[in-house]
């Protein structure tokens, strides 16, 4: 379990959701799926690292509440969560890598929870001052290193630009470092046909023709199963997807964080594996049908059995794009990394951010030229990515 040896937990860290409870809570995260409470129960539970996932939270004059999820952070062993690295490969002012993280700690997304009606700067500078809040009250309670408030770190990380306007207009001086470029993939059209006529060239729904035609010709079918089900089939294919970019995993490690993944989230965790007839799966997708989206969350192979025609892009985008079209589902979230890869397929780019909540801004004209560099080596690596990028989210930080 990700918590710490403290016995005493500080008020906002007694659960996820505490202050709200379970269902006002889950009204509140609506279609966001990385802050359902099933979420956040699997981010207290997931192993790794040293942490304590609670919330800060406010009832705001006109009846509207605003929420967001806090992590306690002593160590974190996902190297995208780290603060510290991030701010490293930014050439910013080095910070200590425990605090404060303002969201989940798995899921890169974190989004601001304001009730429908309610002004969202509002909620946001409500927010801010619960933050405050809490930062000095885990000094109080010596809960980390430094029991000074103002040294205590506070980053928000994986924000979306709406968020971070919200949050800056509420009173956060720091400009947003850039996390990561995420992808969303439009899922209209009305069927297959029609969403193949969405894409932005011919040249793309040839490239998706000819990956669909090899694919079946070699025999290849869909499974889905619940997670549930299937994880410790799934750690294995995970592992070999780790092992073949150099990050090599301990199997055990993975299979018991896709059963914790399974435990919160019960039958919404569904997994997609292609098959060839009377043979064992050589791939999964790990996915979720929430709201109006499709959201993708991992996926894995076993390599030295794939036969070349094109399985990752058939199960990991083609299908789920063919089952979110099925379900009336207007997105398919594809996540981050692999940016070329999902531009090529019709995705569109939005960046994902890191706010230092409480920092001075002194930073900033470094932090903007950072962005400005990652942005023009984003849009410069390849013309899809060039017109995938969603400019008026990027540019304003830039």
């Amino acid at each position: 379990m990700s918590t710490t040896a403290h016995t005493r937990r500080p008020a906002g860290f007694g659960s996820p959701t505490e202050g709200l409870g379970t269902e006002e809570w889950d009204r509140l995260a609506g279609e966001h799926l990385y802050a359902c409470s099933g979420w956040l129960d699997f981010c207290v539970h997931d192993p790794g690292g040293r942490t304590l996932t609670g919330n800060v939270h406010a009832r705001l004059p006109g009846g509207g509440v605003a929420a967001v999820p806090v992590t306690a952070v002593w160590e974190e062993n996902n190297g995208f969560y780290q603060w510290n690295r991030l701010l490293e490969r930014a050439g910013l002012a080095a910070a200590s890598p425990q605090g404060l993280l303002v969201g989940p700690r798995r899921g890169y997304q974190t989004d601001l929870l304001i009730s429908e009606g309610t002004d969202r700067v509002e909620g946001a500078a409500a927010l801010l001052g619960e933050l405050a809040a809490l930062r000095e009250r885990s000094a109080a309670d010596r809960l980390f290193d430094d029991s000074r408030p103002d040294r205590i770190q506070c980053y928000g990380m994986f924000l979306n630009s709406a968020d971070v306007r919200a949050l800056r207009a509420a009173g956060v001086r720091a400009e947003p470092v850039l996390c990561a470029a995420d992808a969303w993939i439009r899922t209209e059209g009305g069927d297959w046909d029609g969403w193949m006529r969405t894409l932005p060239s011919k040249r793309r729904g040839e490239l998706i023709r000819r990956d669909q035609r090899r694919f079946e010709a070699a025999g290849y079918r869909f499974i889905e199963k619940p997670l549930a089900e299937c994880y410790q089939e799934a750690a294995l294919m995970s592992q070999g997807t780790q092992a073949r970019y150099g990050q090599p995993a301990d199997v055990g490690v993975l299979a018991e964080s896709l059963r914790v993944q399974a435990e919160a989230m019960g039958d919404a965790a569904r997994v997609l594996m292609c098959a060839r007839d009377g043979e064992d799966p050589v791939g999964f997708l790990l996915f979720y049908r929430w709201g109006k989206s499709t959201f993708l969350k991992g996926a894995g192979f076993h390599y030295d059995r794939l036969v070349g025609v094109a399985e990752y892009f058939n199960l990991v985008y083609y299908e789920p794009v063919r089952d979110a079209l099925r379900h009336g589902r207007r997105w398919l979230h594809a996540g981050i990394a692999s940016t070329d890869t999902k531009a090529m397929r019709g995705a569109e780019v939005r960046p994902l951010w890191m706010l230092d909540v409480f920092g001075d801004g002194g930073q900033n004209a470094a932090i903007r030229a950072y962005n400005a560099a990652q942005l023009r080596e984003l849009t410069e690596s390849s013309t899809a990515v060039a017109k995938a990028v969603v400019e008026d989210d990027w540019l304003e930080f830039c």
